[in-house]
C-alpha cells in the first residue's frame, strides 16, 4: 500500500494534520468518511473478498470503490498503525432494524487510544465523521455530528453501547463492542457468513451510503435517498437508471450484477 498516494486519495492535509491526536484522527477519519462509500457491490455481484491491504488499496484507490466494515476497518487500521496511532481491532455486535441482534463478531470495529480510548469506525454506514469518546455513565460525552447525535458508554460489564439520538430524543443502541483486541481470525467465519449466507443482509440486499458535508447519500437497488440537516428526500429510480445514479452520488464506475438481471 503506497502512503502518500491513500493520503493524496483522501486529500489529507499532511501539513496541518500530523500529530498523533485527536484533532487529527478526526481529520482522518472525516476525509475517509467523505470519500470512500459504504457498499457492498462486491457481495452482490459474487465477486471475492479480500482484507489484504494491497487488494484493498487497489479496490479503493484505483477503482475508485468502498466496501464493508472487514474492508473499509482493515485499512483504516493499517493506515492509522503507519502513523503512529494506538489501535485496537474489537467486534460488534449489531442491533438489527427488527429489534433484535446479530450474531457476535458480524461487525468489526476500531478502537483509537489516545487521552482515551475512541471509537473510530469507518465502516459501519450511519456514525459521526469524528471519534466517538468512550465514556462511563457518569460523565457522557456526546459527539454532534451533521448526521445526528451520538455516544459510547461503557457499562459496569465493560460493555460499550454505541448509540445514536433518535427524533423523540431517547437513544437507540446501534451496536454493543468492548474493548478487547481480537485477531483477524476472530472474524473469519463472520466475513464468510455476511458474504455468502443468504441470510445475510449484505446478500440480501444492495448497500450503498457515504457521508457528504450536508449529511448523507444513500442507495438501494431502486431508492435514493439524500438526507440533509435530517431532512430527507427520497427518490425511486428506474434499474436503466442506476449506473447514472452510482457514478454522480459515489464516484462508482461498476455494474452491478443483481440490477443488470
Amino acid at each position: 500500500m503506497n502512503i502518500l498516494q491513500f493520503e493524496d486519495y483522501l486529500k489529507i492535509d499532511t501539513e496541518f494534520f500530523n500529530q498523533v491526536d485527536l484533532r487529527t484522527l478526526n481529520h482522518y477519519i472525516e476525509r475517509f468518511m467523505y470519500t470512500v462509500p459504504f457498499e457492498n457491490i462486491s457481495v452482490q455481484n459474487k465477486e471475492p473478498i479480500s482484507v489484504n491491504v494491497d487488494v484493498l488499496f487497489n479496490k479503493i484507490v484505483h477503482r475508485h470503490r468502498g466496501g464493508f466494515c472487514y474492508e473499509l476497518n482493515t485499512i483504516f487500521q493499517y493506515y492509522l498503525k503507519e502513523k503512529g496511532f494506538k489501535v485496537d481491532r474489537v467486534s460488534g455486535t449489531i442491533h438489527t432494524p427488527d429489534d433484535n441482534w446479530s450474531r457476535d463478531g458480524s461487525h468489526m470495529s476500531t478502537i483509537v487510544h489516545l487521552d482515551q480510548p475512541y471509537i473510530a469506525d469507518v465502516g459501519f454506514g450511519d456514525l459521526p465523521t469524528k471519534a466517538i469518546p468512550i465514556s462511563d455513565p457518569d460523565n457522557i460525552q456526546v459527539i454532534d455530528d451533521t448526521n445526528g447525535h451520538y455516544r459510547a458508554i461503557l457499562d459496569k460489564d465493560s460493555v460499550i453501547h454505541l448509540q445514536k439520538q433518535l427524533d423523540d430524543q431517547s437513544w437507540r443502541t446501534s451496536y454493543l463492542t468492548n474493548e478487547i483486541s481480537r485477531p483477524w481470525d476472530f472474524f473469519i467465519e463472520h466475513l464468510d457468513y455476511n458474504e455468502h449466507n443468504p441470510d445475510s443482509i449484505f446478500v440480501q440486499k444492495l448497500i450503498i451510503t457515504m457521508a457528504t458535508e450536508y449529511g448523507r447519500v444513500s442507495m438501494s437497488s431502486d431508492h435514493l435517498t439524500i438526507t440533509s440537516q435530517n431532512h430527507k428526500q427520497k427518490e425511486s429510480f428506474k434499474r436503466d437508471q442506476y449506473k447514472a445514479i452510482l457514478k454522480k452520488y459515489f464516484g462508482i464506475v461498476e455494474s452491478i450484477h443483481t440490477l443488470e438481471s
